[in-house]
């Protein structure tokens, strides 16, 4: 009886010494030396089923004659790798339903990922192949590819310790992030103050409203604390476009002169803050110049008019435009050489575009004298059209 447990245990052990060799001939091609497979994909293949109307499982015995076999690549998950693929038949392969090229016979094709992820912009994407019946000549891999060093020595792609780099911040990208916070602020802190007036301002279509009842003037003035912080955060919007413009090698009102070199974020929060100043004082500087023609003119409640519409739509003009150049400092996106000329096109058409829509909406009809008033009012609202228009043209 004792001698039939060697048996056992002998033939225990054969069994699984060739169970383990059978595993490991599972991989069926290996890549190049260059890159280092992750993942194998043969036992992942779908066909499409007329019954389901949906892809299922490929199954050797029941769609051994299908020429399209088909799966999905996970394309957030796997950024960074890529796809290599190689037939040993003549084949086609498909993305998303579309012919892309013809692969080349025992040849690997590489995939990168990230560059699909780029053009489809999707989390998965279905990849197919036609070309013979089956899969067994089809083998499609998940790799990483080893990058070499300068003297010819492969990096290893596995280190014992987790390489963690920091986010390098620039200056102009923390000043960045310190103006939207301070914004936000500002924002919130009018909507809490008045929020009725907060979201008439903010709604564009009043822009054209010329009821003479329901003007936002009777309830809104140029000095009132919701004006006055409005007239702030545009101070601030029109600071940071500049300091960006500025950035960008495009001098606006030569304010380069006093802006200093930005090599750290102090430094462009200082000229961030002069200039929300300056532009401040120019703005109500431009409503008492308006308040002097008025008097004169005894149109007072014009005044009132023009002016919140001029800062409402400033307001949300500005959002917009900060709102892109955030867009382009956060990815980093410069102005070129050749679209630095036609950057200050949109300034051009908006203060155009606004000075035609304020005649339309506030003038009363037949008055001669308002034309006149309207005509000297915008004369500073001329000045910065005159001006974008010079460096942009």
């Amino acid at each position: 009886m004792k001698s039939i447990f060697p048996v056992f245990f002998w033939a225990f052990l054969t069994i699984l010494f060739l169970g383990g060799t059978d595993v490991r001939s599972a991989v069926k091609e290996m890549p190049p030396s260059q890159y280092f497979p992750i993942y194998d994909y043969q036992n992942d293949w779908l066909v499409y089923s007329s019954h389901y109307k949906n892809y299922v499982p490929y199954s050797q015995e029941i769609n051994e004659d299908t020429r399209f076999v088909s799966l999905y690549i996970d394309l957030v998950k796997n950024r960074k790798y890529a796809l290599l693929l190689k037939t040993e038949s003549e084949s086609y392969l498909f993305l998303e339903g579309a012919l892309q090229n013809k692969i080349t016979v025992n040849q690997w094709q590489k995939i990168n990922i990230d560059s699909l992820y780029k053009i489809y912009r999707k989390d998965e994407l279905l990849l197919t192949i036609y070309g013979s019946p089956g899969i067994t000549d089809k083998n499609l891999l998940l790799c990483n590819e080893k990058k070499t060093s300068e003297d010819g020595i492969i990096e290893n792609t596995r280190s014992s310790f987790i390489n963690i780099k920091p986010i390098s911040f620039t200056p102009f990208g923390n000043f960045a992030a310190i103006s939207l916070l301070i914004i936000l602020i500002l924002n919130a802190w009018i909507f809490n103050l008045n929020p009725l007036s907060f979201l008439r301002l903010i709604n564009p279509f009043e822009f054209f409203n010329n009821d003479p009842r329901d003007q936002l003037s009777k309830i809104n003035k140029a000095y009132s604390n919701t004006i006055i912080f409005f007239v702030v955060i545009i101070a601030m919007l029109m600071s940071f476009v500049v300091i960006y413009f500025s950035a960008s090698n495009l001098n606006i009102f030569s304010l380069s002169t006093i802006l200093s070199e930005k090599t750290n974020t102090l430094q462009i929060m200082r000229d961030f803050f002069i200039l929300s100043i300056l532009f401040f004082v120019l703005i109500y500087f431009k409503y008492i110049c308006m308040v002097l023609a008025g008097n004169m003119l005894n149109l007072d409640k014009q005044v009132d008019i023009i002016f919140i519409k001029l800062v409402q739509s400033s307001y949300l003009f500005y959002v917009l435009v900060f709102l892109l150049v955030l867009m382009m400092s956060t990815n980093h996106i410069n102005l070129t050489t050749e679209t630095r000329p036609y950057a200050l096109l949109p300034f051009v058409f908006f203060y155009l575009g606004r000075f035609i829509v304020l005649y339309l909406v506030t003038k009363p009809p037949g008055s001669l004298i308002n034309l006149y008033l309207f005509s000297y009012l915008c004369v500073i609202e001329i000045i910065p059209l005159i001006v974008s228009a010079k460096f942009a043209l």
